[in-house]
């Protein structure tokens, strides 16, 4: 477990005292009609972060609440092998992993839950083998790191937080329609009704701004998850390739932004360097490419 297993707490933190209050609505709603504890019943929902590490939960619900899907057959064909590889070179002799696919036309991929790795259809279409490889080794060791842990018990804590968010926007949209029937009909109905109006409106941006908060902490500490994954990923063997595989993502990046006529852009300025969610490709190639010539000079 490294350190970034640990700052990833952080975050988690932030979401509690939302996650108290919003969790107590549907207790409330809850206790209306069962006779459940308070202090049970936020325990029995906390425990349920749980379903985040357990491969059948995994398949069937953080699949879908990520919005991704299965690997077709050939897709599993070209991932299974590659898998297979890194998790031997992790010494892992059973490795239990679900492979989930993002529809994206970006070279992308991500890690999440106890098991799960994700990686965008482009870049199992037009990354090579060797790149590929580089993407699943850094993946898998955010895993190796203990790096989604945290990360997945926030996932778990949002849920409720962003339903109370849904509903106060819901509530606010209906109040408003409700207020304008009235007004037109009786003038003394627009203090009130302003009062309801933004009572709702403030609620929903108060869990919304929890969920906001916790994320940018996750963006500011991930950071150095990011790079100790890739620390790992070049111990494990896989350190060219995951610096090929960079290489193509800035590229690809730059001629995007190149296409769009946006190269005022391609220079990130200080506030999204802060909160990015990942460092700069070039900083971590160079990083990647020093670890590998200490290698070389060891050996």
């Amino acid at each position: 477990m490294e350190s970034s297993a640990f700052s990833a707490v952080i975050p988690v933190i932030a979401l509690l005292p939302a996650w108290i209050v919003s969790t107590s609505f549907f207790w409330w709603c809850f206790s209306l009609i069962f006779s459940v504890n308070f202090f049970v019943f936020h325990c029995v929902v906390a425990l349920g972060a749980g379903l985040m590490f357990f491969l059948p939960a995994q398949r069937l619900l953080v699949v879908r609440l990520l919005g991704t899907r299965m690997p077709n057959t050939q897709e599993m064909e070209r991932l299974a092998p590659i898998i297979k590889i890194v998790a031997q070179s992790a010494r892992l002799h059973t490795p239990r992993f679900i492979v989930a696919i993002d529809e994206s036309s970006d070279i992308n991929a991500f890690a999440c839950g106890g098991h799960i790795l994700v990686v965008s259809s482009y870049a199992v279409q037009h990354l090579s083998d060797a790149e590929l490889t580089g993407v699943v080794a850094h993946e898998m060791s955010h895993h190796l790191g203990a790096h989604t842990v945290a990360l997945s018990i926030g996932q778990w804590f949002s849920l409720p937080i962003i339903a109370c968010a849904r509903l106060g926007f819901f509530l606010q949209g209906t109040a408003l329609r409700i207020e304008k029937y009235l007004v037109q009909r009786h003038q003394y109905f627009r203090v009130p009704s302003k009062i309801i109006t933004s009572l709702f409106a403030a609620t929903a941006w108060i869990f919304q701004a929890s969920l906001v908060s916790a994320h940018l902490l996750n963006n500011i500490v991930g950071k150095n998850a990011e790079f100790q994954a890739d620390a790992r990923a070049v111990s494990l063997g896989f350190g060219k390739q995951l610096s090929a595989a960079l290489s193509r993502f800035t590229f690809s990046h730059e001629n995007s932004q190149h296409d769009s006529r946006k190269l005022h852009l391609a220079k990130k300025q200080w506030h999204e360097k802060i909160f990015s969610s990942h460092p700069e490709a070039h900083t971590r190639i160079a990083r990647i490419e020093a670890q590998l010539r200490t290698q070389q000079q060891r050996r």
